[in-house]
């Protein structure tokens, strides 16, 4: 397969012993098989799934998703460290089988709360995902509008459920744009069975509707009272308040062509795509046990970033 063909496999979310799944970037041409192998800590094979793939045009984003089946409680081990995984794509058209992405995930464990007599005596294991917490994604977004998409971060919180989050967009000290009342549920999240904020993550997006890149629109509408970022370059912010108050802050750079600037993670890294990677600063105690140095082994199940640091 040509390096131009292959997909750019982005693992968003993964969760052992479930229904796991990645996303990424495609093109994935037809003919294509994803299938993911996972260990045990000690290297024996462990299990291993045939995913459903779809054909992907490039730069769409897709879902690899594992299936469940009732042998999934049969190979079931309580077991906690590194659990190295690959995910492979074969094509039976081309004749090959790449491996597109290697990790090792942290299985953890921690006792929940034991006043609750269904908990007592037991044990909840998870995979840390605290490493998502300082990564951000930055980029505009084509889905919604490709001649004038708007700006969309995402960013992750932990025992988000229930919380009401507020993002402003900042350039020269001014708001310039704001989303607010985010909804009590993130678009992605990764739970253990108890729901525990300390076992618990999730994903939000946010969309700044009336925030542009630029104006290619062939329409009679003059879009009245939005913001083009392409007519204000330079360096901007987004704060996030959680319930009030603050929780996270976001800084990047915005070029002449309005689009979100690399600073280098993204290039150095060969992500591809529009999206860029910006760190993020985590502010205050609302996420419950953060482990603030995460980042530096576990990020991206161990395929650290170069050039990535948190603040």
């Amino acid at each position: 397969m040509a390096e131009s063909e292959r997909p750019r496999a982005a693992v968003q979310h993964l969760v052992l012993g479930a229904a796991s799944f990645v996303e990424l970037l495609g093109p994935v041409p037809g003919g294509s098989q994803w299938y993911v192998d996972f260990q045990t800590p000690d290297g024996k094979s462990w299990i291993s799934y045939k995913c459903q793939t779809d054909e992907l045009q490039d730069d769409i984003v897709g879902k690899v998703q594992s299936p469940t089946s009732d042998d999934d409680e049969k190979k079931a081990i309580t077991q906690t460290g590194l659990f190295p995984f690959k995910i492979h794509l074969k094509n039976a058209l081309a004749g090959t089988d790449t491996v597109m992405f290697a990790g090792k995930a942290k299985v953890a464990t921690y006792v929940p709360d034991q006043n609750i007599p269904e908990y007592k005596g037991k044990r909840e294991f998870y995979v840390e995902q605290d490493w998502r917490l300082p990564m951000g994604i930055v980029w505009l977004n084509p889905t919604m509008d490709e001649n004038v998409p708007p700006l969309s971060i995402s960013l992750w919180f932990k025992g988000v459920g229930g919380a009401k989050l507020d993002a402003f967009l900042i350039h020269n000290g001014q708001p310039v744009g704001t989303v607010e009342g985010y909804g009590s549920r993130a678009e992605g999240e990764i739970k253990t069975g108890v729901g525990d904020p300390q076992g618990s993550w999730g994903r939000c997006t946010f969309t700044f509707a009336k925030v542009r890149g630029f104006n290619k629109d062939t329409s009679a509408n003059n879009w009245s009272g939005t913001y083009f970022l392409d007519k204000n370059p330079g360096d901007y912010e987004v704060r996030v308040l959680r319930n009030g108050k603050l929780a996270r802050v976001v800084k990047f750079t915005v070029g002449a062509d309005g689009w979100p600037s690399d600073n280098g993670i993204a290039a150095n890294n060969k992500l591809g795509g529009i999206r860029k990677v910006v760190p993020v600063q985590i502010v205050g105690d609302l996420d419950v046990g953060y482990r603030p140095d995460s980042w530096k082994t576990d990020l991206m199940y161990g395929n650290l970033l170069t050039g990535f640091s948190a603040p």
